[in-house]
C-alpha cells in the first residue's frame, strides 16, 4: 500500500533505492508515466501550473487565499467566475462576490437551495450553462461539494470548505491536541 505520508526518504527525484517500498515510484509507474505525459503536453495543465507557481511564488505568506484566487484568475484569464455556495454562507459569499466584481470580474453565483432544498447537481448545471470560466466553492456541504465537482464543466477550487464547529477552520482539529486525541476514539460522532 502507498503511503506517501509515512515516508521519511525525501527521494522526490533521483535514485529510488533511497525510496521505501511503499513508494508511488515503485507500484504506480503506469499513472506516474501518463501524468509525466499530460503534464508535459496538455496546454491548460501548462497554463495552470505556471500560474499556479507564480501566484505562489509571489504571495507566499503575504496574501490570504482570497487574493491569490483572484491573481490566479487574472493571470489565467479567466474573466467570468462561478461561485456555488451554501445559503449559510450568503453573507460571505456576497462580500466575496462584491471584492471579484471590484476587480473586473463578471461573478455568477448560485445558491444550494436552487430549486429548493440541496441541490449541488443543479447548482453544476447553473453554472455550466452560464459559461463560467472558474468555479469556487463556498462552504458546500460534505457530498454536495463532490457532486457538484462532478458535474462542473468549469476548473473549480474551493475556497471555504464548510466546518460549522470549527468557524471553517478544517485543519483545526489535525492541530489541536486534543481534537487529534478524541478523533482517533472509534466512538467519536456516534
Amino acid at each position: 500500500m502507498i503511503k506517501c505520508v509515512e515516508c521519511s526518504a525525501n527521494a522526490y527525484e533521483g535514485d529510488i533505492n533511497r525510496t521505501p517500498q511503499f513508494c508511488p515510484r515503485r507500484h504506480a509507474r503506469d499513472g506516474l508515466d501518463r501524468a509525466q505525459q499530460i503534464r508535459t503536453t496538455d496546454q491548460q495543465v501548462l497554463k495552470v501550473t505556471e500560474v499556479a507557481e507564480s501566484v505562489a511564488k509571489d504571495g507566499y505568506r503575504r496574501w490570504p487565499r482570497v487574493m491569490e484566487l483572484m491573481e490566479f484568475a487574472k493571470r489565467t484569464g479567466f474573466r467570468r467566475l462561478g461561485v456555488a455556495f451554501c445559503a449559510g454562507l450568503k453573507e460571505e459569499t456576497r462580500a466575496l462576490c462584491r471584492i471579484l466584481e471590484g476587480q473586473g470580474f463578471e461573478v455568477v453565483s448560485v445558491a444550494c437551495t436552487v430549486e429548493g432544498g440541496c441541490n449541488p447537481v443543479g447548482q453544476a448545471m447553473v453554472l455550466n450553462q452560464a459559461g463560467t470560466e472558474l468555479n469556487i466553492v463556498v462552504g458546500l456541504c460534505m457530498g454536495h461539494d463532490i457532486l457538484f465537482s462532478k458535474f462542473s464543466e468549469a476548473p473549480l477550487t474551493t475556497l471555504v470548505v464548510k466546518d460549522r464547529v470549527t468557524g471553517h477552520n478544517t485543519v483545526a482539529p489535525l492541530v489541536c491536541g486534543y481534537w487529534r486525541k478524541a478523533l482517533m476514539k472509534s466512538d467519536v460522532g456516534s
